[in-house]
């Protein structure tokens, strides 16, 4: 079962939750510490280093092409021994997307990736790294492991039937299901206040849109097709872990 909130501290055993953090704006520090006291793995893509080191975090290590990381925390981070997995500008992957693979190569049994979900730090709106940022939730080597987008107000989950979700926040946060596939099958959720009993949402419809959970938990599961699920807490406060 996947659980969006309720992801394992630091990691024992066979267990391994990795923070990954982009370049998208970060403002909350005190969320961000929060989430990387969680994670036994911390990894910057590219400008998200420094969203670590401006919060009094270290990363583990720095990845991408450096394109978007000012040279004073490069510098900072160098002398602090933090190492580089440097990569050409010019590649087939964002930054993104080899910081959470290298993550799952260092042997993350679970992920948490930060600021993904809205405007890049230089404050111009870049839509489609939102969009591709969702997909790689659907990753070939990200599947099957729980795995979110998160900010203080936001979780974003993708499933894949037959698969369940839990869902934990506070009465009156919004949850919207969205499916990705032309049909998701079997949808049954609990906890909400518009419940769903083995239903079908289709791509190009809204009902799933704006739920809201009625208590403290909800669930969401569904036997076929891929739902993303996405958790806002109206209260604008970061998720209690």
């Amino acid at each position: 079962m996947t659980n969006p909130t309720r992801l394992p501290d630091q990691g024992t055993g066979n267990t391994m939750h990795a923070l990954v953090v982009a370049g998208g704006h970060v403002d909350d520090h005190e969320w961000l510490r929060r989430e990387a006291s969680k994670a036994r793995i911390k990894i910057g893509a590219d400008a998200g280093a420094g969203h670590l080191w401006a919060c009094g975090v270290r990363p583990d290590l720095v990845v991408g092409d450096l394109d978007s990381i000012d040279q004073a925390t490069i510098d900072a981070l160098a002398v602090a021994g933090v190492p580089f997995d440097r990569h050409p500008t010019v590649k087939d992957s964002t930054d993104l997307e080899l910081a959470i693979l290298t993550a799952v190569d260092r042997g993350a049994t679970s992920l948490s990736i930060a600021g993904a979900t809205g405007s890049p730090s230089d404050g111009g709106e870049r839509i489609d790294h939102l969009f591709g940022n969702v997909g790689l939730l659907g990753h070939p080597m990200v599947r099957g492991l729980p795995a979110r987008l998160i900010s203080p107000t936001h979780e974003i989950c993708l499933i894949t039937g037959p698969e369940s979700l839990a869902i934990n926040g506070e009465p009156g946060d919004f949850v919207s299901l969205v499916p990705l596939t032309n049909h998701v099958d079997g949808i049954t959720t609990t906890g909400l206040a518009y419940p769903l009993h083995g239903e079908r949402l289709s791509w190009g419809t809204s009902r799933g849109i704006s739920n809201e959970l009625v208590r403290t938990e909800g669930m969401v599961s569904a036997t076929a097709g891929r739902l993303l699920v996405i958790l806002q807490r109206r209260g604008h406060e970061p998720l209690r872990g």
